[in-house]
């Protein structure tokens, strides 16, 4: 067995991978046995080659770049103050984080000139963008915006359970890093295209979880429900899963073990979570006593989460997720309790009827005008949010962002969850209650966005 696990774990698989599909290896720079090392695209290396020009510019243009690093701290510590959000407003709080915490590591090595470098190239664009979208499909801003549009545009009621599946996945998922604590592949042999995720730690794969949980979940969901071909649902499936494994590999961000223990933990639990979700969406939209349950279980699962040897993003990035779920929760009940939805009139199963250009022209202008309500929302919350934390924590704000994120220091870390935890419960809350409104007050509502109604689980239909 333990022979097993070292040939599952051994790096060199992970760059076999990577060459295979065409990413080479021009030169590893070592400049101090031991320090970080870091993945620079060949063609970057010339533009810095051409820039420092001759030795003799070479010591002005290092104190340039240090001056330019020291300018982009500064710039990170604006940035979170402005509250700046990319535009689709759904940016992942642990990437945000992610990179700013690799950013401080390697700024710290870069003052010395002693970083590890290795310089590679792309020999095939194709499989570059096929694996870079596949990692895409496990990333939380292609979930956020996945989900939402269940909600807007396609079923709110198997929008409900899709959430709460990806967000027990993702719990346990995240929490197994910090308690088994694998490091990721090595660098070199690896050569880590995608290292804003580098800081955490890499068993089991969450990409390769949810990558398995998220369209086997939606499969199940849909087919209690709407008439489409069985092999279609489990040929997307398929796809989906294949290229999210197949791109943590590619981008060197996961071992064969990682991504086979995320894909077995995955399964296991998608044999009971599913079911379970399917059973207490209706419990947890209509009854009164739901928010009791959700808001004290959301609150606990924050706070017992598994704690780390180091600080990394995936603590603040689960948290997010739970005040996400929470957030939809919430969405969903409200509308309940408001008699704003109502029973569906007819039972399922449904024809899937393909949309018209017309249709289709109002979906893309409910994704438009509801992300536009998440980011102001974000905008307006994530400052407030943090405000209030500084707050009750007694400490400024300005003092605190520029901390750098380390395990000992606990008033930065309680803010970061608070934040978190509330910013995205808001957002979340909205994109379920307040979206949907705001179509139907504009007139560009979805047909029978308030009458899906069905109490029903999905496993009576099948």
């Amino acid at each position: 067995m333990d022979m097993l696990e070292t040939y599952l774990r051994n790096p060199a698989l992970v760059w076999k991978f990577q060459s295979f599909f065409g990413v080479e290896k021009v030169k590893e720079v070592e400049n101090r046995k031991g320090n970080l090392w870091v993945a620079v695209e060949n063609a970057k290396k010339v533009e810095i080659e051409l820039l420092e020009g001759s030795n003799g510019l070479k010591k002005g243009t290092d104190k340039e770049k240090q001056s330019c690093h020291q300018r982009r701290k500064e710039d990170s510590i604006d940035e979170e103050d402005s509250n700046n959000v990319s535009s689709s407003g759904y940016s992942s709080e642990g990437e945000e984080e992610g990179e700013r915490g690799r950013r401080q590591m390697e700024d710290q090595v870069d003052s010395k000139g002693e970083k590890n470098v290795i310089y590679y190239k792309i020999r095939n664009q194709f499989w570059y963008f096929l694996f870079l979208f596949g990692s895409q499909l496990g990333d939380e801003p292609f979930c956020a915006l996945f989900f939402s549009f269940w909600f807007w545009n396609l079923d709110a009621s198997v929008g409900r359970r899709l959430v709460l599946v990806w967000n027990i996945v993702m719990y346990i998922g995240q929490g197994l890093k910090d308690i088994i604590r694998w490091p990721r592949p090595a660098m070199p042999p690896v050569i880590q295209l995608e290292q804003k995720w580098s800081l955490e730690y890499g068993m089991p794969s969450t990409h390769a979880m949810l990558g398995l949980a998220v369209p086997t979940s939606a499969v199940f969901f849909t087919m209690a429900k709407y008439e489409y071909s069985t092999l279609l649902g489990l040929s997307i499936v398929s796809a989906w899963c294949i290229l999210v494994c197949c791109s943590r590999m590619y981008l060197g961000m996961h071992s064969l073990a990682d991504i086979l223990a995320g894909l077995t933990l995955s399964f296991l639990l998608l044999l009971w979570v599913v079911p379970m979700v399917d059973y207490v969406d209706s419990f947890l939209l209509c009854s009164t006593w739901a928010p009791a349950i959700t808001i004290p279980l959301s609150l606990l699962a924050v706070w017992f989460y598994p704690g780390s040897d180091r600080w990394t993003p995936a603590r603040g990035d689960t948290t997010a997720a739970v005040g996400s779920y929470l957030g939809v929760q919430l969405g969903g009940w409200l509308n309940y309790q408001q008699g704003i939805l109502h029973q569906a009139t007819s039972l399922p199963p449904y024809l899937i009827v393909s949309p018209t250009l017309a249709d289709t022209g109002l979906m893309l202008l409910r994704v438009i005008i509801g992300g536009l309500i998440a980011v102001l929302t974000r905008a307006v919350a994530k400052p407030l949010t943090y405000q209030v934390a500084c707050y009750l924590l007694k400490t400024n704000k300005a003092t605190l962002l520029k901390q750098e994120y380390h395990i000992s220091n606990k008033k930065k870390l309680a803010a970061d969850l608070f934040y978190k935890f509330l910013t995205w419960l808001t957002v979340c809350f909205t994109v379920v209650f307040l979206s949907p409104l705001v179509f139907n007050l504009l007139g560009c509502h979805r047909a029978g966005a308030y009458s899906e109604l069905v109490l029903y689980n999905s496993s009576d239909l099948i």
